[in-house]
């Protein structure tokens, strides 16, 4: 990567700092403004990679607009045309054209509510609370905002994760939505079990 970002002057920047890639292992990806740039910074890249012996897969690389007015671009890579897609998956995490961050929320939810259910018989057995909520908050609190960092959240969003979370609460207490007990109470209880806790959309 030293060698293809030689003498080149990223046109993106991120709270002041100028960014042209992401990179993790082999997984790589360029950023930049104009298409023209793209195209300059993919071809030094395979250019680079074929003087260390190493190839890049035009198979598995695609290119997403993410600018308003602009959706189409035209990349190749040793002349073969790149997929252009709405939103790809970069480790573990979903990245989307338009900036939001609902699929990926979505996503995170989902798994976390699979997680959480695959240790019901940890939540009905007789060990402490406090060992329960240190349990929750390792294996399914870590799996909902793995990537928060990210996250560009909306009213909507912030609900469904506020719903998850209460509803996750509740089976830990064994309290019933049925039961006449609001979420603030639930709140009160957990802090009086286990002492108070950084809101959990402090953390995203």
């Amino acid at each position: 990567m030293q060698d293809t970002l030689h003498q080149h002057s990223p046109t993106i920047s991120i709270g002041g700092r100028p960014v042209c890639n992401l990179r993790f292992a082999d997984g790589i990806d360029l950023i930049t403004g104009p298409q023209a740039e793209l195209q300059v910074l993919t071809d030094r890249l395979v250019a680079s990679s074929k003087a260390f012996g190493m190839e890049v897969c035009s198979e598995k690389s695609i290119v997403m607009v993410s600018s308003e007015g602009v959706n189409d671009a035209s990349i190749t890579m040793d002349d073969e045309p790149l997929e252009l897609v709405h939103r790809f998956k970069y480790l573990g995490a979903v990245l989307h054209e338009d900036g939001s961050s609902t699929v990926e929320v979505r996503t995170r939810i989902a798994l976390a509510t699979a997680a959480f259910a695959k240790l019901g018989k940890i939540w009905k057995s007789s060990i402490s609370f406090k060992a329960k909520h240190k349990l929750f908050r390792s294996l399914v609190i870590s799996i909902l905002i793995y990537g928060c960092e990210t996250w560009t959240l909306l009213a909507d969003t912030e609900r469904r994760i506020q719903v998850l979370e209460n509803k996750c609460l509740r089976k830990l207490l064994r309290i019933s939505y049925k039961d006449p007990v609001t979420n603030e109470s639930v709140r009160d209880l957990v802090v009086a079990y286990v002492g108070p806790q950084e809101p959990l959309l402090a953390t995203v």
